[in-house]
């Protein structure tokens, strides 16, 4: 079962134990930009990266 990885006001990252460990990126050179989300997945055992998915985030867009 996935994990939040938070502090007190942020979440980081999501364990999944055994299988990933994903990552929200804001970097601009992977594609993030206002009203997109990008998460990066990495496997837990190599520490290489899985895949990177993109998706628009609604909160971000209702006032845009």
């Amino acid at each position: 079962m996935p994990h939040d990885l938070r502090c007190g006001s942020k979440k980081h990252a999501v364990l999944s134990p055994g299988e990933y460990l994903e990552v929200k990126c804001d970097s601009r050179f992977c594609g993030a930009r206002r009203g997109t989300v990008v998460l990066h997945r990495f496997d837990l055992e190599t520490g290489e990266m899985i895949k990177t998915i993109q998706f628009k985030n609604p909160e971000r867009n209702i006032n845009a």
